[in-house]
């Protein structure tokens, strides 16, 4: 079993700007090979965004079309990039699969 994490306060939960997208598109990096590049769309703009399924995930293809949770104001996998998609299992060594709605909402809605 893994210990809870420390607390944390609700204006650091608060602070942090999450919200859903849909995955439009997904394709190996040609800067980081070891993780996949993917674009999301958030209605009123779209993001691209890594993800590091590449060695754990073989039938990441799947994912297109799906929606995802992203933290968008965190940095991202790769120096220089912002922004990570919410996933589950990896820490865990299981395989990873996405946080998500349980059914459809509105790109760009925000976490309350």
């Amino acid at each position: 079993m893994h210990p809870i994490k420390p607390f944390v306060t609700l204006d650091h939960l608060k602070s942090l700007d999450i919200r859903v997208g849909t995955i439009r598109s997904l394709q190996t990096s040609d800067e980081e090979p070891a993780l996949l590049l993917l674009l999301i769309d958030f209605l009123e703009f779209q993001q691209s965004l890594f993800l590091d399924w590449k060695e754990t995930r073989f039938e990441y293809e799947e994912i297109i079309g799906k929606q995802a949770l992203v933290a968008l104001n965190v940095p991202g996998l790769v120096v220089g990039s912002s922004g990570r998609i919410l996933e589950l299992g990896s820490l865990d060594q299981l395989m990873p699969v996405l946080v998500c709605p349980e059914h459809p909402i509105p790109d760009g809605s925000r976490l309350t």
